[in-house]
């Protein structure tokens, strides 16, 4: 007895998906950051404790030596055929970026913890995909760098990787060094001078600073830290708008085991139709940038000569994609549908580089749910806007080349930066212009000074100055105003106190790291350079929230993953009808409904042709088909709609017709329908 009640324990924790370690240990605990090894050591526990849910991949070993690793999380993971359509989380692909790797690990937890999300939907988790980079955040010298660990003669030189930076000062950062010299090309902003800006000699600037990456010129070329250790950004080697020949981006798109062991088991799970990447960008929040110049214009497209005369064209009259396909459609055999795709091969129009506008409409329609998700979660502080993402990127490819709903997320960006409070000094231009030399002077320094600022006066405009220009004729208040009107107004980008960015940093580092964020410069006597200061941005501040935060800005955000999983696509069959024609034959309709609230596909995906068609295919015995076919197919249907499929069928004595509708990428459903006999 003693033996039995054990293993029956065992196997309740195992049916019940539970932790075998105590209740009272958590999987993880959401206040500091994982290393990669502490990770992978997360993944190998809940693969363990979950066996029947839970199963864990090893994709690729990074350079540095490091398992390359995911979890699959569902109710099919001992199954070869899939049933449930999945989704792809990717996180922290270029290794900058530790918090989406924490929300990776929250994802998992969440998803352990509660069941019913695994019912019908699989889920693919790779909580770090560039482990070289992001282990950086774990050790000293501290620095942002999001190359893998293989080498890289970057300098392209007789050696390699031979002129990393140093930590000169022993403070444990790689911050910026800048040493005066009369070829300096920068100064310090005169309203924050722990900033710098490039001389702008159109303003009659001049530069007094040469900046340069803390460290030493170890080869001696005149460069400093032009070549570090480190090769590959991962998340840069996706094949969309690629990169070639920089110092990151990799010999070509999958160049490295990291990024091509990716593409393998992306290939190898047709069942994957939906993409999140945990980063820097946040399609949620803004749909995927356009604008960008493309090979073709889909909207203006000339038929060259030897296929205008095939399709009944005129060679010197631009037209739409659209209707090209409706001259090419007459043209293919029965049963085939012409795709944008066919049309871009055929005539050569080359890539799309824009998201498609249909698509673009609910990438809006979400973003407008998603701010109301964030209002609802107590995340209504205006915050910097998150970057695009970036060419050659997991996001991108995503969308283009794959043809899924491409979804990334970015969890923390720097507060937006406070303006300063303004006295309201109840002077304006059209004010000034009515007032007399003497009443303007009654003001006093302090509002007058007030009013240069709001007013964007250059900063050396100081209000002692103006005063005494105005009492000794200098200036007038007429002038002085007709100044100020000719005056651009201030931009929103630099100005004398530095960008949004610059200035949410120093805020933020002042008021929330006490002024660890940033800093301040110091003397430092360099062997090769001299006198010279060293100080900046410290790596990551800017990056990564203090970590005190991070449980509270995951428990806010990360549930929106499955408002946005439940959006996919999903097979219904909404209706079947039989219609007795005599003689044996029936007309047997079938209606397929998409219930979810994205399209299938994408736009995208039906434009690159790689989404394949829904497959509705009848089986059984007994009956003939007299029109239509065993299989046919559905290639496109929208969030909401429904299409309808026919048959014509002979059946002499009562049978069974099964009906399958079924893709890979949103499911398999089937019905039984009742033909022939005595109906």
């Amino acid at each position: 007895m003693k033996t039995i009640i054990p293993g029956f324990f065992c196997l309740l924790l195992i049916i019940g998906g539970g932790w075998t370690q105590g209740a009272d240990k958590p999987w993880v605990s959401f206040d500091r950051y994982h290393s990669p090894e502490e990770i992978g050591q997360l993944i190998g526990k809940a693969a363990s404790a979950h066996p029947r849910t839970v199963r864990r991949h090893e994709i690729a070993v990074s350079f540095g030596g490091i398992p390359v690793q995911l979890l699959e999380i569902g109710m099919e993971t001992g199954s070869k055929e899939k049933r449930n359509p999945a989704v792809f989380v990717a996180a922290n692909m270029e290794g900058t970026n530790p918090l989406a790797s924490e929300a990776a690990l929250f994802l998992i937890e969440s998803l352990l913890k509660n069941e019913k999300l695994l019912q019908n939907r699989t889920w693919y988790i790779l909580p770090m995909g560039n482990p070289d980079a992001s282990s950086r955040y774990f050790q000293k010298p501290l620095q942002v760098d999001g190359r893998n660990g293989k080498p890289r003669n970057d300098d392209m030189d007789d050696q390699t990787d031979e002129d990393p930076g140093e930590d000169l000062n022993g403070d444990g950062l790689l911050t910026q060094m800048r040493v005066k010299d009369p070829e300096g090309e920068w100064l310090p902003l005169a309203g924050e001078p722990r900033l710098m800006k490039k001389a702008d000699p159109a303003k009659g600037e001049k530069g007094i600073y040469k900046l340069y990456s803390e460290g030493i010129d170890n080869d001696r070329d005149g460069r400093f830290n032009e070549d570090g250790k480190g090769g590959v950004n991962i998340g840069l080697n996706f094949p969309h708008l690629f990169k070639f020949f920089t110092a990151d981006s990799g010999d070509w798109a999958g160049s490295e085991a990291e990024s091509f062991g990716l593409f393998r088991f992306i290939y190898a799970h047709p069942e994957i139709a939906m993409a999140i990447t945990f980063g820097d960008a946040n399609f949620c929040m803004i749909a995927p940038r356009g604008g960008r110049r493309g090979e073709a214009d889909l909207t203006r497209i000339k038929i060259p000569q030897q296929f205008a005369s095939m399709f009944g064209a005129d060679s010197e009259k631009n037209y739409t994609i659209d209707e090209i396909k409706e001259m090419v459609q007459p043209m293919l055999p029965p049963g085939m549908e012409v795709t944008e795709a066919m049309i871009a091969s055929f005539l050569g129009l080359g890539a799309v580089v824009n998201p498609l506008p249909a698509d673009i409409e609910y990438y809006n329609k979400i973003s407008e749910e998603y701010k109301e998700f964030l209002k609802k979660n107590k995340l209504e502080e205006k915050r910097l806007e998150s970057p695009d993402a970036k060419d050659g990127s997991f996001d991108l490819w995503a969308y283009y080349q794959l043809g899924l709903p491409s979804f990334s997320l970015d969890f923390w960006t720097l507060p937006e930066p406070k303006k300063p409070e303004s006295k309201d000094t109840g002077l304006n231009v059209e004010k000034l212009e009515a007032m007399s030399n003497d009443e303007f002077i009654a003001l006093g320094p302090e509002k007058i000074g007030e009013f240069m600022k709001t007013a964007g006066a250059p900063p050396g405009f100081k209000a002692e100055m103006v005063i005494d220009m105005v009492k000794t004729g200098k200036m007038t208040t007429k002038k002085m105003a007709e100044m100020m009107k000719q005056m651009k107004p201030k931009s929103a980008g630099a100005d004398d106190e530095g960008t949004p960015a610059e200035k949410a940093l120093l805020q933020y580092s002042d008021k929330d790291l006490g002024g660890h964020g940033f800093m301040a410069w110091k003397p430092f006597q360099h062997p090769q350079l001299g006198e010279a200061e060293i100080g900046g941005t410290v790596p990551f501040s800017d990056r990564a929230p203090k970590p005190e935060l991070i449980d509270g800005l995951l428990k806010a955000q990360v549930p929106w993953v499955f408002t946005l999983a439940e959006k996919s696509a999903a097979l219904k069959i909404e209706k079947t009808q039989v219609i007795p024609l005599g003689g044996n034959l029936y007309r047997l309709k079938l209606w397929v409904a998409n219930t979810g609230k994205l399209p299938y596909p994408t736009a995208m995906g039906s434009r690159n042709g790689r989404i394949k068609p829904i497959q509705v295919k009848l089986s059984g015995k007994g009956f003939k088909l007299v029109e239509g076919l065993n299989r046919m197919s559905i290639r496109e249907i929208g969030a909401g709609q429904t299409r309808m499929v026919s048959w014509i069928i002979q059946a002499e004595v009562a049978t069974q017709v099964r009906i399958e509708v079924a893709s890979p990428m949103i499911g398999k459903v089937d019905q039984v329908i009742s033909l022939g006999g005595a109906q």
